[in-house]
């Protein structure tokens, strides 16, 4: 199996291994062994997108629990924006930034 070196800031290592470990995502607890795991990051094509999958899946989670964080909103909420912006701008563009990087730009079009 190859795998990449994809460069990820050691914070958002950080995160992504609590994610790993809290939710029990086998698929990338072979890059993810402990929460208490450093960069460098080396992925398979098939772990790149199950990370893209978790990015997906945390943006997903934040709209639900901060539903009123668009301004069009009726019922439009300053904190439930701002804490939906730190998970958009965070794990989930960072995570796809970084991997992509890696790997040939549009590949994980699909699971977006």
């Amino acid at each position: 199996m190859i795998r990449r070196e994809v460069l990820i800031p050691p914070e958002l290592v950080e995160e992504i291994a609590e994610i790993v470990d809290k939710e029990n995502y086998l698929i990338l607890k072979e890059v993810f062994p402990s929460i208490d795991v450093k960069p460098p990051i080396f992925l398979s094509i098939e772990e790149a997108e199950a990370l893209i999958d978790l990015a997906v899946i945390e943006k997903k989670k934040a709209r639900l629990k901060y539903p009123y964080y668009d301004e069009d909103h009726k019922k439009y909420d300053q904190s439930h924006e701002e804490k939906f912006d730190d998970i958009q701008m965070g794990i989930y563009e960072k995570t796809i930034y970084y991997v992509e990087s890696a790997f040939k730009k549009g590949t994980f079009d699909h699971l977006l």
